[in-house]
């Protein structure tokens, strides 16, 4: 009796155990339930952006786990199990390393060097005898499968803004996936590995030439696909392993391909990033990597040079072959030194940019503005037409050696088209969208409202100070916008007992005869003046003197000639306002005025804070922060801005190089030895095809600055001419 009652009350026990314990559970689940309707469109985002990434990866390793079971059912190989067993050790320690010990990188390093190398196993251990088995071909269907829903992955992850784009040449993924297919085909041993390995560099390569956004690479990819469809792969399907014909999984290389070509492919559309912003990843790397990488090029240059030469001796004409190939040698190998010299130089400017950029405060950090500064753009205009005769030679060398072409050589040739085509749009980019270069002096003098007699008013101590102090945050705001702009300072003079005509003409002459490091005049020279003046707008010197505009222009005229640079002057004076008219007639130079206008007459003797100055305060701010209070265009403004341009001054282009400005360029960086090379620099150079319309444009453009001027004009350097 006594154990029947133990045995209910146990039993009782353990029923109000389960019902407590379901009672949890269904609270729980209600809970879930809750939690789940309330946050169901986060978890769609969740389940789009973050789980859905990793559909592709598994669809490819259930490919390859199929792939790896019917070539091991059907051979037997003992080979195919072993490298089973590794991999899915490699597995679980990628596992391991991602979700226990939080190594993400190192487990994804891992994971991805695992699946390239089971790719490479099965696509290049392709038998004929059960390719058409169903295992078979559901590893070909999971195959293409995962690379079209990674495609679908990564347009819905740029549709959802949930893509971060960074400046960098190389995908981690790609290149460990790439690494781990290299070693597959060496596993295998059954095809040329070291083949197979540059087509793989070479792919690499144009992947990262579309990545900087190459418009070339895009060609040289296609170049490289021909290559590898009709010359490549009917090479290594004829090769024969133990008497069974072995051939190329296609749908593996298909997959491999379109796994890594796809999103950089489609970043030429989505991704903002620019051409330069794209460079960044490689220009902030430090001088020894990047100079190690052109020598790296060049030496890669001689060696495929060397061994078409090779081959080219097993020509059955090679008596007529390799004569001819000595003499284009010579012509190849001396635009080779160019290319390595032209980028060399480059590099060296890139590391006075990242000094440069790295000492600016962040606010103020521009590194376009820093390049064009330092005369680069010239450098390139010059330097892309030695790339691109450089590239043709490279093509060239391909055809002459074309009858006795191995795997190796095109191959080669396939690895340093996309270097060279990307070098080529570097240069491109750098010489069409960077700015010219800008030259800039000021002269600043205390404003003491000269009367138009001459004679000047008596003012107290405290204006004196007044106006010093004035002209003191003038003279700060200047340098602050030289600085800003990346313009060449010549020097900001600030005299408080005035400006004397002779030390006047001296600093101009000079500062017009100013030249760039590199030998070229200036694109703008950018003159400033603010202080006293006449009613006429003639700067008022000391001992009663002046200087008219027309001085002024004949200075320039004599100092500038015919270079095709341009004047912009910029005052802050009560009438240098009268000088706009003469700047209109002028049609023989390219010159500018930026000046002001008062609604009413400052005086600094009833306390008139709008005075000399104020204009320059307002104009350096607006060209710094894009925005003034009040407007330019407000009409309660009491200074108003001013500019005028002379006639042809929208026909101006920045500096082009001569055939003067090459041939010193090539005397000041070239061996002598190369001179003869420069007939066919000079005749690469690419003018107007279309003058007619180049004409019509420029009449357009003209006639819409005399008749309707744009309220901000840009000039090119960073900062505009404004008017109210």
């Amino acid at each position: 009796m006594v154990g029947k009652l133990l045995k209910r009350i146990v039993g009782r026990k353990l029923i109000n155990i389960q019902q407590i314990n379901l009672s949890y559970c269904l609270h729980f689940l209600k809970r879930c339930c809750q939690v789940f309707i309330m946050n169901i469109k986060d978890f769609r985002a969740k389940l789009t952006v973050v789980y859905l990434g990793y559909v592709s990866d598994v669809m490819l390793t259930v490919a390859l786990a199929l792939g790896l079971y019917t070539e091991w059912t059907n051979s037997s190989n003992t080979v195919v199990l072993l490298i089973s067993l590794c991999g899915l050790f490699v597995c679980v320690i990628s596992c391991a390393l991602q979700y226990y010990f939080n190594y993400t990188s190192g487990g994804k390093a891992l994971l991805h060097i695992w699946l390239g190398c089971i790719l490479g196993v099965i696509t290049f251990n392709d038998s004929q005898e059960y390719q058409y088995e169903t295992l078979q071909e559901s590893m070909n269907i999971l195959l293409i499968s995962s690379t079209v829903f990674g495609w679908f992955w990564s347009i819905c992850e740029r549709f959802l803004q949930k893509k971060k784009y960074n400046a960098g040449m190389f995908s981690p993924a790609e290149c460990l996936e790439s690494l781990g297919l290299a070693i597959g085909s060496l596993v295998i041993g059954t095809v040329d590995s070291i083949a197979i390995t540059i087509c793989i560099v070479a792919f690499i390569l144009n992947l990262t030439a579309i990545r900087l956004k190459s418009l070339l690479g895009v060609l040289t990819l296609i170049s490289l696909f021909s290559f590898f469809i009709f010359i490549f792969l009917p090479s290594l399907a004829g090769i024969s392993d133990g008497g069974v014909h072995r051939n190329v999984n296609v749908y593996g290389l298909m997959c491999f391909a379109g796994r890594h070509l796809f999103e950089p492919v489609v970043d030429l559309y989505f991704s903002n990033l620019s051409t330069l912003e794209r460079w960044q990843a490689f220009f902030i790397k430090s001088g020894f990597t990047r100079r190690l990488v052109i020598a790296f090029i060049f030496l890669l240059n001689l060696v495929s040079g060397s061994l078409i030469g090779r081959l080219s001796a097993n020509h059955k004409e090679w008596f007529v072959v390799v004569p001819l190939f000595s003499v284009f040698a010579v012509v190849w190998l001396c635009f080779h030194i160019l290319y390595l010299i032209s980028t060399w130089k480059l590099m060296n400017k890139i590391t006075e940019c990242n000094l440069t950029y790295n000492c600016l405060s962040e606010d103020n950090r521009s590194m376009n503005r820093i390049l064009a500064s330092k005369g680069i753009r010239h450098f390139s205009l010059i330097s892309r037409r030695i790339i691109f005769l450089t590239l043709i030679t490279t093509i060239l060398l391909m055809g002459v050696g074309w009858e006795t072409k191995t795997n190796y050589s095109i191959g080669l040739v396939m690895t340093i088209l996309p270097i060279e085509a990307v070098t080529l749009s570097l240069f491109w980019e750098l010489g069409d969208n960077l700015g010219g270069t800008c030259t800039g002096y000021a002269l600043i003098a205390p404003h003491t409202c000269q009367r138009s007699n001459g004679g000047a008013k008596l003012l107290s101590a405290m204006n004196v100070q007044e106006i010093g102090s004035r002209a003191t945050a003038t003279l700060n705001k200047i340098q602050q916008f030289f600085s800003f702009n990346m313009i060449d300072n010549y020097g900001c003079d600030f005299s408080s007992s005035g400006i004397t005509a002779d030390y006047l003409k001296s600093k101009v002459m000079q500062f017009f005869e100013r030249r760039t490091g590199d030998g070229p005049r200036y694109d703008t020279y950018l003159l400033y003046y603010c202080g006293d003046c006449h009613d006429s707008g003639d700067w008022a010197l000391t001992g009663n003197g002046s200087l008219k505009f027309d001085t002024l222009i004949e200075w320039w005229t004599q100092k500038n000639g015919e270079s095709g640079s341009r004047l912009l002057l910029v005052c802050d004076t009560q009438h240098s306002w009268r000088w706009a008219q003469d700047v209109s007639k002028i049609d023989d130079n390219y010159v500018a005025l930026q000046t002001c206008k008062f609604t009413r007459v400052p005086d600094p003797e009833f306390g008139d804070k709008l005075t000399v100055g104020t204009f320059t305060d307002d104009w350096v701010t607006y060209n710094l922060t894009d925005d003034i209070e009040p407007a330019w265009s407000d009409k309660k403004r009491i200074v108003r801005g001013v500019y005028k341009v002379s006639k042809y001054w929208t026909n101006f282009v920045f500096h082009l190089p001569t055939v003067e400005d090459i041939e010193e360029h090539w005397d000041s960086n070239f061996p002598k030895f190369t001179k003869p090379l420069i007939k066919g620099v000079n005749f690469c150079e690419t003018g107007g095809l279309c003058c007619i319309c180049d004409g019509i444009r420029q009449f357009v453009k003209r006639k819409r600055m005399q008749w309707l001027p744009p309220k901000a004009s840009e000039t090119g350097h960073g900062f505009k001419l404004v008017r109210s």
